[in-house]
């Protein structure tokens, strides 16, 4: 990215100024108010004594449109003081941009897409003078597919939207403001008292149908009809372009985020008063009727919501402005940003599940608690990407002596056969249906965890998250043949690597489960134990658990 030129000549204040006791750069401010600047920043006829360069860092779906108003704008001869002003747009995301900001690369004026999601910023090195557009996110559908959901006026929801069958894509919200603003729709719609476990379902299932950016959404589009998450202007675009199907734009009717463009003025390893005063300048002909309507016939609506003239269905878009949501608290996107890094962390699980006689005994509904672990296992499954690595073991004392546990099926990706060409995935529903039928015996449990902490340390896997998650209902019935609790923690804490974790998450069932004991053996591998009390909750305890398994043990 051009960086400042900090050499040229300062230019003097004018007499005028000097009298109210304003710097060049407050009057330029002033102006970027709308109240203007041709005292210090005038066009005229003359030589110029040097060029004064202005770089503007600019997001790449506004860089084009910039550019030709940057070009307009030099054909008005702007100067500063004698020397001539030559505006450099670049294209440029805000990870390239940020790094910069500070140092001598950093340019004058930044204008993102947004502040509200993008990455933290230095708030002394920036000074925001205004917005030069705003563009709302939207759902974009294929024409075709919007006109059978009610069209342009089709009321579409963020949470119906997210927890349907066929789940919005998203482009991955760690690498695009378009995904990121859409988790925090959905989790706004969704509200403050959606369960936890709820909003982690819905986070997963999107999270197997992200793709890297939202042109890759775009590019997908003439292949598959589901919807796809992106700002207004680009729906323009692509129409525009006919590269593909026609898309319409719906607006959730819970509102939508805009993306407001900032246009703010930056500081570089030194201040340069010239530029900065010409950076504001152009800031202020950005706001101006011609470059307002250059900006506007690029798809952007300006920054107080008018769409082009011409916008309607043509473009795919409707011409008023939707509702817009308040900003984000950072909180928020602090911590839908870390869910979502854990969710696509790639996964080595392997389950245990209590099959001890007391599994049979009946709760409330008249299912037993076996009957509702199976029900809850399925149900994680389900949630998976095909390529996750699962494994399952059952436990309890007759199970396979002289070992406490039996292997079901070995740990390995979902999408692979075994050896007799069966899949994976098939082979685990098999299993986990069947551990009703084989409910017996007493609790084998201190020997089982070391067991499967032990089977799963020595086969791991680095760059990926390697967990045990057990779930029981009792305490341990195996003395005096196996080992007790002490030996097992003081094993596990011996054994375990920070290194290379293998958490131990742990899930105690009902009123009899040993909760002291399971807190004991997921501590000593740095992770937490759950317990659902209710028989209700074990569906959504197991499925949390076995989900969270990907941050353990740093959340």
């Amino acid at each position: 990215m051009p960086g400042r030129h900090a050499s040229h000549r300062p230019a003097a204040p004018s007499p005028w100024l000097r009298r109210l006791g304003l710097s060049a750069i407050a009057v330029a401010l002033i102006g970027a108010a709308g109240l203007g600047v041709a005292s210090v920043l005038d066009s005229g006829d003359g030589e110029c004594d040097g060029p004064l360069p202005v770089t503007v860092a600019a997001d790449p779906t506004i860089a084009p449109v910039l550019t030709d108003v940057a070009r307009t704008y030099a054909e008005t001869d702007p100067r500063q003081g004698d020397l001539c002003v030559e505006v450099d747009v670049v294209a440029s995301t805000a990870a390239s941009a940020v790094p910069t900001f500070g140092n001598a690369e950093a340019p004058d004026l930044w204008i993102p897409k947004t502040r509200a999601f993008g990455p933290p910023v230095d708030e002394g090195l920036l000074d925001q003078l205004a917005s030069v557009a705003l563009s709302p996110l939207v759902v974009a559908m294929p024409q075709e597919a919007a006109a059978a959901a009610g069209g342009e006026d089709a009321q579409i929801s963020w949470s119906a939207l997210l927890e349907g069958e066929a789940a919005a894509v998203l482009a991955d919200p760690a690498a695009n403001d378009e995904g990121i603003a859409s988790l925090v729709a959905v989790r706004t719609a969704l509200g403050d008292d959606v369960p936890r476990d709820q909003l982690v379902e819905v986070m997963t299932r999107v999270s197997q149908a992200a793709v890297p950016t939202v042109d890759d959404a775009f590019a997908a589009v003439a292949e598959s009809p589901a919807a796809f998450t992106a700002t207004e202007q680009a729906v323009v675009a692509f129409n525009r372009e006919g590269s593909g199907p026609r898309l319409t734009a719906l607006y959730p009717a819970e509102g939508t985020f805009g993306f407001d463009y900032p246009a703010l003025a930056v500081s570089g390893a030194e201040e340069d008063e010239d530029a900065r005063t010409a950076a504001a300048a152009f800031v202020t002909y950005l706001g101006s009727a011609e470059a307002q309507e250059a900006i506007r016939r690029a798809g952007f609506r300006s920054p107080d919501g008018t769409a082009d003239a011409d916008a309607g269905i043509v473009d795919g878009i409707r011409p008023d402005l939707p509702e817009l949501l308040p900003p984000p608290e950072p909180e928020l996107i602090t911590e839908l940003s870390r869910q979502w890094a854990a969710l696509a962390l790639d996964m080595r699980m392997l389950a245990v599940i209590d099959v001890s006689g007391s599994m049979n005994e009946q709760v409330d509904g008249g299912a037993t608690r076996m009957e509702l672990t199976r029900d809850a296992a399925l149900e994680a499954l389900r949630l998976f990407p095909p390529d996750a690595s699962v494994g399952l073991w059952a436990f309890s004392i007759l199970q396979d002596p002289p070992n406490d546990y039996v292997r079901l099926v070995d740990v390995g990706p979902m999408n692979q056969p075994l050896e007799d060409g069966t899949p994976r995935q098939e082979a685990l529903v098999a299993a986990v249906e069947s551990l009703p039928s084989i409910a017996d015996g007493g609790t084998g449990l201190y020997d089982t965890v070391l067991a499967a902490f032990q089977e799963m340390r020595s086969s791991y896997q680095a760059g990926v998250v390697n967990s045990v998650v057990l779930l029981t209902d009792g305490r341990n019935e195996d003395d005096p043949d196996g080992i007790d609790l002490e030996t097992l923690l003081t094993q596990l804490t011996a054994q375990f690597d920070p290194a290379a974790p293998v958490p131990v998450i742990t899930i105690g069932m009902g009123p009899e489960a040993d909760m002291e004991a399971l807190q004991q053996i997921s501590a000593a591998t740095g992770t937490t134990a759950y317990h659902a009390e209710d028989p209700s909750d074990i569906q959504s305890v197991f499925v949390q658990a076995m989900i969270e398994r990907q941050c353990r043990p740093n959340c």
